[in-house]
């Protein structure tokens, strides 16, 4: 890691870059066994190993009723599985850019804040078809063949939050302050993953996603 930083009373200029070797990585195989319990620990773990690399980049102002600082991180993260064949894949945290910024505003008694991010998308695995196999005791198992390990992405991921505090100040014994806040402001619907499932021969795709707009209304008191 090297990084260089440049601060004063009102000002912090802030840039890191940075590559890590990861080792000891291991991943859920979810394989199928007529007996689970035949399976050892070992193979129901895939073992394998990563590289992740990539630069910060912060400016924060801190003077003044209006402070904020906006951040950017541009970054790779790949990994390696013997049982994928020899060669790299993106992990599935990998997000090449990432953009935060955060304002605050303090006026007489109230404290204003926003909040703005963006990632761009993880990869994910999507399916390549399905089949449903007759076990011998009658019954059926449903699977699903994937394409490339992590070899798409999801949809960008961003939302705005927005804030606002007003403090009592003295109140009886102690200081009160009431806040309200409205988390992802414009209601995007960001993908938190992907489900599938096998029905009838159709691969049948879910999208989860994160919380929507969600209003949170808050009540402090502390007693001095």
């Amino acid at each position: 890691m090297a990084g260089i930083s440049w601060e004063n009373n009102n000002w912090l200029v802030d840039a890191e870059a940075y590559t890590k070797e990861l080792s000891g990585l291991s991943e859920y195989s979810l394989r199928f066994s007529i007996n689970p319990g035949q399976l050892n620990y070992q193979e129901n773990f895939f073992q394998g190993t990563g590289d992740a690399r990539g630069i910060d980049l912060l400016v924060q102002k801190k003077f003044g009723n209006y402070t904020g600082w906006v951040a950017y991180t541009l970054g790779e993260v790949t990994n390696q599985y013997d049982v994928y064949g020899k060669e790299k894949f993106y992990a599935a945290n990998d997000v090449r850019h990432e953009f935060k910024t955060v304002h605050t505003y303090k006026w007489k008694q109230f404290d204003f804040a926003a909040t703005f991010i963006y990632a761009s998308g993880k990869p994910y695995t999507a399916p390549s078809g399905g089949y449903t196999v007759t076990l011998l005791d009658g019954t059926t198992q449903d699977f699903i063949n994937v394409s490339a390990k992590n070899a798409n992405r999801l949809p960008a991921y961003h939302r705005f939050d927005v804030s606002a505090t007003y403090n009592f100040g003295r109140l009886g014994s102690g200081n009160g302050t009431i806040g309200l806040s409205l988390f992802n402001l414009y209601n995007r619907k960001n993908s938190w993953y992907k489900n599938y499932e096998l029905s009838n021969n159709t691969i049948i795709e879910t999208d989860v996603q994160y919380l929507g707009i969600t209003p949170n209304l808050t009540f402090t008191y502390r007693f001095k």
